[in-house]
């Protein structure tokens, strides 16, 4: 049968390559201009190099995958018209692109950004997808994190390599109970991030 596996990040990848196996016709589709998903747009260079994710696409490519870039499913296709062009089954894998915002005063001020879009957009920026003046912060900014995971601590860290003259973490609770990786911790510390 044919599949089609809407988003290419990892839950997309990983159905995409095992149906393959299994000798199903499987098309991935994207809206991004280029497979991977959070492991692509969403995780720094510095954690996850990029060759590694194209890489690992190659792989899946090699095994009959198709992938259909730059198309968004729900506004330029429906997963009726999917139907319609004879795949018998799909999966969406779209991912959880929704942010936690914070119920605070100022949380819509200017200059309070989600980490998930701050990060997408350097990663954008480098590919030479959006103009460098996109990345909201610039040489010299101070900046604050509130959140103490792992994408905190991404975006702390890329920070730092923009140039901010001053990149701190906020956490609510003791660094113990920090839910990032005790070596991202140790990483951050390492290149000058401060903790409160």
């Amino acid at each position: 049968g044919n599949i089609a596996v809407i988003g290419s990040g990892p839950a997309g990848l990983t159905v995409a390559g095992d149906l393959a196996k299994m000798g199903f016709k499987v098309t991935v589709f994207d809206s991004q201009p280029e497979a991977g998903g959070v492991l692509m747009y969403g995780i720094p260079e510095f954690r996850l190099p990029k060759q590694v994710v194209r890489r690992e696409v190659k792989r899946i490519k090699k095994l009959g995958v198709d992938f259909k870039l730059n198309i968004m499913v729900g506004t330029e296709i429906t997963v009726d018209e999917l139907f319609n062009q004879g795949f018998d089954a799909i999966f969406i894998g779209t991912g959880n692109a929704l942010s936690k915002s914070l119920p605070i005063d100022g949380a819509k001020l200017k200059g309070v950004i989600q980490a998930t879009y701050f990060l997408q957009m350097v990663e954008l920026s480098n590919s030479n997808s959006v103009d460098p003046n996109e990345v909201p912060i610039k040489e010299g900014d101070e900046v604050v994190v509130i959140g103490g995971g792992n994408t905190a601590m991404d975006s702390v860290r890329t920070a730092k390599r923009l140039g901010a003259e001053r990149a701190m973490i906020i956490y609510r609770r003791s660094e113990e109970e920090m839910p990032a990786r005790i070596e991202e911790v140790k990483h951050a510390k390492e290149e000058g991030v401060e903790f409160l």
